[in-house]
């Protein structure tokens, strides 16, 4: 019984972690979070040092 309960709490958490993942990305789109440190140096290393042209942290 004990088992049943947390697997189930289990799923239930897994569940609501998917689903908001889901909503949040499809409502914001699918943008990584840049903070206000890697906007002003191009990004983090590895991508090529592109930042987004629409960034007017330098201005």
């Amino acid at each position: 019984m004990v088992f049943d309960l947390v697997l189930g709490f289990l799923v239930l958490v897994t569940a609501s972690y998917i689903g908001t993942t889901l909503a949040l990305r499809g409502f914001f789109g699918r943008e990584r979070y840049r903070p206000p440190s890697e906007i002003g140096s191009g990004g983090p290393p590895g991508n090529g040092g592109g930042g987004r042209s629409d960034d007017r942290s330098d201005e």
